[in-house]
């Protein structure tokens, strides 16, 4: 089952170090996370676009990458549930790269498995074939494939920094291409859920990119960086899944057309189910007490009454309809307002967001209670934007360094290059350098000012 808390608990999850990378140093410190980032000059690549971090369109052919993504698990059990596999996965994910350039079992990791995947990657469409289920199901859609990809992203991560150690860094740019494409098959996935889990693997993807961007010889990866699709996940088609959700049989609470006392009794005891199953979600009222309060008070019937009358719904027919109905169609109207105010904001840019959007309160009600933690998604989509434009900052400065004989710019201004802006605020990101040490920042969103991975320091050092 869906709800609003399952929303919550994924963003949260996005609140941890990006593929538990060892390399480069990542030290919490005075609510920042400080990367210490020694990287050699790389002049930009020539052609500019030799390296591509998304397969190129020459080397799709016909098919439907979520199908195929699927097959990486099949004969896999032992690979993905062995205690001993996933021990081992787990040690390779976070030690130190000198320690995996010899690890024999690194060679070919995955096996076939994980060529499925790279061979999924390259197919030319992106089908979850899951819109008719979806209405029909609504709230009750169940996906537990979304997660399982999560676990293929851990797994070809574990095989990239197997070829980032042993300095094949071509073979290592391939297997990002098919970490991005696994990520960007969720953009088209109809629910924010799905979304989630598509910005979740983007942001592994990128802990990798960080680990390459540090090894002695990586080729720069500016311009593959820009070629990458902004915002990467656009969250358009998760936020109109929001409006699916709810089952066609609530299109009812629309109209003021009478509906039999027993259907709104069944919408009600549905409510209360839904709301009562969710994990760590807050204690709530429920739908019967709380739909039985306002319909059983005159002056609140009235109330309710007269803003549905402002809606455009007509007094007289208004009056034909049982309390009950009354309540739960000012319920809905405002769960539809709440839910709308906050989606009408996704399209835009995260500087262009009012700034009391995060503490708008929600209005009392049964239904404002399955309005998706909209903000939330907004702020995790723009915290892995800001992720990818630092790297990219990052590697402005190595080709800054490569073209005036190892030295740091004096400005992102300096190195001449289209270093894309904060997008937390529509600014340049901030700069300064410190004895030689170009340091790099994101700026953290109002309410997230002590949360260190919400603020992201890159201390790059030229390696001599």
């Amino acid at each position: 089952m869906r709800c609003r808390w399952t929303v919550i608990a994924l963003v949260t999850g996005l609140s941890a170090p990006a593929g538990g990378s060892a390399h480069p140093v990542v030290r919490p410190a005075a609510g920042k996370l400080i990367v210490e980032s020694a990287v050699s000059p790389a002049p930009a690549a020539v052609p500019a676009l030799r390296y591509l971090l998304l397969p190129e369109l020459r080397d799709q052919q016909p098919g439907n990458q979520v199908q195929a993504f699927y097959k990486c698990f099949m004969e896999q059990h032992n690979f993905y549930h062995d205690k001993g596999e996933v021990e081992k996965r787990e040690r390779w994910s976070t030690a130190p790269l000198a320690d995996l350039a010899g690890e024999r079992d690194l060679v070919g990791y995955g096996g076939p498995g994980l060529r499925q995947a790279d061979y999924a990657a390259r197919l030319e469409s992106v089908a979850w074939d899951i819109l008719l289920q979806f209405k029909a199901e609504g709230i009750n859609l169940l996906l537990p494939d979304a997660q399982q990809l999560r676990q293929l992203a851990g797994a070809l991560r574990v095989r990239a920094r197997g070829e980032i150690a042993r300095k094949d860094f071509a073979a290592a740019v391939h297997t990002l291409q098919t970490m991005f494409a696994l990520a960007g098959t969720f953009n088209q996935h109809p629910t924010l859920i799905g979304q989630l889990v598509g910005i979740a693997i983007a942001n592994i993807t990128l802990g990798v990119v960080e680990e390459l961007q540090q090894q002695p010889g990586a080729p720069g990866l500016f311009w593959a960086l820009a070629d990458l699709p902004t915002p990467f996940i656009d969250l358009r088609k998760g936020m109109q899944g929001e409006r699916l959700w709810l089952p066609k049989e609530y299109d009812l609470l629309r109209k003021a057309e009478p509906i039999p006392e027993a259907v709104l009794d069944r919408r009600v005891k549905e409510l209360t189910e839904w709301l009562t199953s969710g994990e760590g979600g807050k204690k709530l009222t429920p739908a019967s007490e709380f739909y039985a309060s306002r319909a059983g008070n005159p002056a609140t019937v009235a109330a309710m009454k007269g803003r549905l009358a402002r809606l455009g719904h007509k007094p007289a027919d208004l009056d034909k309809l049982g309390t009950l109905q009354i309540a739960m169609m000012d319920d809905f109207a405002h769960y539809e307002r709440y839910r709308d105010d906050l989606m009408k904001w996704t399209n835009l840019p995260y500087w262009e967001l009012p700034a009391d959007l995060a503490a708008r309160k929600q209005p009392e009600g049964i239904l404002p209670e399955l309005a998706p933690a909209a903000f939330k998604v907004m702020q995790a989509r723009t915290r892995v934007q800001q992720y990818l434009s630092l790297l990219q900052a990052v590697e402005a400065v190595r080709i800054h360094a490569a073209e005036n004989e190892g030295k740091v710019p004096a400005s992102l201004a300096d190195t001449k290059l289209p270093v894309p802006v904060d997008p937390v605020t529509g600014k340049p990101f901030d700069y300064e350098v410190r004895g030689g040490v170009a340091v790099i920042r994101g700026t953290a969103p109002a309410d997230r000012k002590d949360d260190p991975f919400f603020n992201r320091v890159y201390e790059v050092t030229i390696r001599r």
